[in-house]
């Protein structure tokens, strides 16, 4: 028994000593682990507090921001003896978003107006052939005519003042973020220090993080029960909005300290100061991110940073709280209200006076006028394919490109207004579309575009992506080719307008008819373009040749292949707005033909040009055969399908009214001296319209035309033309006192030899050929 105790202690002091070597293992390995733990830690933490500051110098050291591509219009540009309208010129200050001002001394992009007198100081703006810089000047309207352009300070007369291009629209990268980019030492010293006071009062003693502003904000919001204060610094706010993602969490908060006192390590607090004026969100025009105290000064107050008062200068500070809860466009009292909290802080820490924080205070806020930026995309859809066409891909892609355009504010603007106003005149069916096209027909400048009756709509660009039958669009150039012959056709020749039967290829068989249904037997080809008979047309044509009318419209500007087919001399022909501009641009110009384009030049964001391609102007037509068509077409303007501009305008016009088979298009195009205009009008679904193009499109033509242009157009008459009296029925000679005569020009040798019957006892033609009027 007491061995047996014995043995039983034995085992339990041998199990008590052997468990003790195996605590102390355990101890050990925990310990062991611990340390290898702890220093996986420090790497890991070493080795992430790295890569955040790789992830920041590289950030820093390249490109911080993609800047987008900034799309201008023309400049306006004036002088002394210059055609326009005061009220013109007011349009084109409202878009260019000048603002009238009634103080004695006015800035930069402010203006003031007494009925025809204007004073204005216009900004300084860097253009592809140098700077222009600002200047005050005095204008003078009489007659819509400018007839005093003098500088205000000295009084002197100004030949030419170029203003600042209207600003488009920006091409952006895919955040959509714009901002104009600012030095330190351009930014005003008050500005930098109403934000240091406002946002973050020691930033240049802090190493990025504030631990007092954090403590004081900790209190603050307790105290308050919700979070009343924040505690970030500027450096933080940089890092958030540069690195980090907006959900809020440890994890982020951490990540924004920690990189913050690296980002304060790397570099001097005047680099995070400069990037944080470029980077901070101020606001939202439509889907324009407005990025930086830069662009906010030019948004929403017309001017740069250097040019603003204190209390505007306050208004964008308190921005910074909230952009959208006091942005002065939607919220002008919450605005104001915040503007006045930013002055109270100056005025509390001795930067304003009592006196002038009371004036200040009571200052309304003056927002620049902002015309609807993206208002005209159909145009802006033009430029970016033609800049993909002209210029290489690689320079595309440059960031903070400025492309300058052919775009005419004032243009687009009563383009646009022509079409809002007469299409619902047209037709009660509100989705009866429209489109048009206007250019300067001695460069191919497209000065603007609609592409739909809503023409702020970023849809389907009709103007440049519909294709439809022309109609009688196509017979001036089925005419020209027949005039190219001069041995055997002139405007005098007669034309037979009698029943037409062809067969097709297709074994069918195709039998024009006139819109009036009726024949008229033979006719002049003048008479016949005038009143845009089918069958002469079709017979001349198919005469000439169905090729050689081909070769004439790729000649007047149209390259795409047309269908081989009777069908084609009335115009089944597809082809749209564009297509037809670059047309009738060779008619408008004499024979000459340049390529419509909306790019003048391109300059990349240290201000240098691009390629820049010269106008392209070549003589693709023949002047003397131009000139009859193009006299004819005065003529339908006068007398034809499309006399009613005759009484609409006050100026000489050409054109060619353009009607597709059953009325399912209705065309017009036509010129002054100075523009080519084309309209169409349709349903998207290709039903009849019930118009014909001179119940359609030439009233919006019409209305068009009165508003943009006052120059009348003039055929040039080369030296080998001659003009003589025709008998209109006959296509004879006959005298300017004859019963139905009509003067008609003629190449040269190719008028008529024969005198028809002088009747109402007045000269006869040999008579008149003798002695003269």
């Amino acid at each position: 028994m007491q061995k047996d105790r014995n043995q039983t202690r034995k085992k339990t002091k041998q199990k008590t000593v052997a468990g003790r070597p195996r605590s102390r293992k355990t101890k050990s390995q925990i310990q062991h682990y611990s340390l290898r733990l702890f220093l996986i830690i420090i790497v890991v933490s070493v080795g992430y507090l790295f890569y955040l500051d790789i992830k920041i110098i590289s950030k820093f050291e390249g490109r911080i921001w993609q800047l987008p591509a900034r799309v201008y219009a023309r400049p306006l540009e004036l002088y002394e003896g210059m055609t326009l309208s005061p009220a013109q010129l007011q349009i084109e200050l409202d878009m260019l978003n000048y603002s009238y001002d009634d103080n004695a001394v006015l800035e930069q992009g402010q203006y003031q107006r007494s009925g025809n007198h204007f004073d204005i100081v216009t900004r300084g703006f860097e253009y592809w052939d140098g700077e222009e810089v600002s200047r005050s000047m005095r204008v003078e309207f009489e007659d819509n005519k400018i007839i005093d352009l003098e500088d205000l300070i000295t009084n002197e007369s100004l030949a030419l003042v170029r203003f600042d291009p209207a600003y488009l629209a920006g091409i952006f990268p895919s955040h959509g973020e714009d901002r104009e980019l600012v030095r330190i030492e351009e930014v005003p010293e008050e500005l930098i220090a109403m934000l240091i006071l406002i946002e973050d009062r020691r930033f240049y003693d802090h190493p990025g993080v504030d631990v007092r502003s954090i403590a004081r904000a900790f209190m603050a919001n307790i105290k308050a029960g919700r979070t009343v204060q924040g505690g970030s610094t500027i450096t933080q706010q940089l890092v958030k909005n540069l690195f980090l993602t907006p959900t809020q969490s440890l994890w982020r908060k951490a990540n924004e300290a920690v990189m913050a006192i690296l980002l304060d390590l790397q570099y001097s607090k005047q680099k995070i100061l400069e990037t944080y004026l470029n980077e901070i969100y101020l606001g939202q025009d439509q889907d324009r991110a407005i990025h930086g105290f830069g662009l906010a000064s030019l948004y929403y107050f017309g001017k740069p940073l250097h040019q603003l008062a204190l209390d505007e200068m306050a208004c964008l500070v308190g921005l910074v709280k909230g952009a959208s809860y006091y942005n002065p466009v939607r919220h002008p009292e919450r605005a104001k209200e915040r503007r006045n909290v930013v002055l109270s802080a100056l005025n509390n820490s001795g930067l304003i006076t009592d006196e002038q924080f009371i004036n200040l205070s009571n200052k309304k806020i003056k927002i620049a006028r902002h015309v609807k930026r993206e208002r005209y995309p159909a145009y802006l859809d033009l430029v970016k394919r033609q800049l993909k066409s002209t210029y290489d891909s690689d320079d595309l892609k440059s960031e903070g490109l400025r492309i300058f355009t052919a775009f005419n504010p004032y243009v687009q603007y009563q383009a646009e207004k022509a079409i809002t106003t007469v299409t619902p005149q047209l037709s009660s069916d509100a989705s009866l579309q429209a489109a048009v096209i206007v250019a300067s027909p001695n460069n191919g400048e497209v000065l603007a575009v609609v592409g739909d009756r809503q023409p702020d709509y970023a849809g389907f660009n009709r103007a440049l992506d519909i294709q439809r039958h022309i109609g009688s669009l196509i017979k001036p150039a089925i005419y020209l080719s027949a005039l190219k012959q001069s041995n055997k056709y002139t405007l005098a020749s007669l034309v037979e307008d009698t029943r037409l039967r062809v067969i097709g290829e297709d074994k069918k068989i195709w039998e024009p008819e006139n819109y009036d249904h009726q024949y008229h037997g033979n006719v002049t080809m003048y008479e016949a373009l005038l009143k845009s008979y089918n069958i002469p047309a079709a017979r001349l044509g198919l005469d000439v040749g169905l090729g050689e009318i081909s070769k004439t419209i790729q000649q007047l500007g149209n390259h795409s292949q047309l269908p081989p087919y009777p069908s084609m001399t009335l115009g089944a022909v597809d082809m749209s707005p564009f297509d037809v501009a670059s047309i009738y641009q060779t008619f408008a110009a004499s024979g000459f033909h340049s390529p419509l384009r909306t790019v003048i030049a391109v300059l990349d964001k240290e201000g240098r040009p691009l390629k820049r391609y010269p106008i392209d102007v070549a003589r693709e037509v023949a002047p003397d055969v131009v000139a009859l068509i193009n006299h004819t077409m005065l003529g339908i303007a006068e007398e034809g399908t499309a006399k009613r501009l005759a009484t609409d305008l006050t100026i000489k016009v050409a054109g060619k009214t353009g009607t597709s088979d059953d009325l399912k298009d209705s065309w017009f195009a036509g010129f002054s001296g100075d523009t080519v205009a084309v309209v169409w009008t349709g349903f998207d679904d290709n039903r009849s319209t019930d118009l014909t193009g001179a119940s359609g499109a030439l009233r919006i033509w019409s209305k068009l035309m009165s508003s943009i242009s006052s120059t009348s157009f003039e055929v040039l008459m080369p030296d080998n033309i001659t003009m003589q009296w025709i008998d209109r029925e006959s296509g004879l000679l006959s005298a300017k006192d004859c019963e139905n005569a009509i003067e008609l020009p003629f190449i040269l040798g190719s008028e008529p030899t024969v005198d028809a019957e002088c009747t109402e006892g007045s000269s006869s033609g040999w008579f008149h050929k003798l002695f003269g009027d």
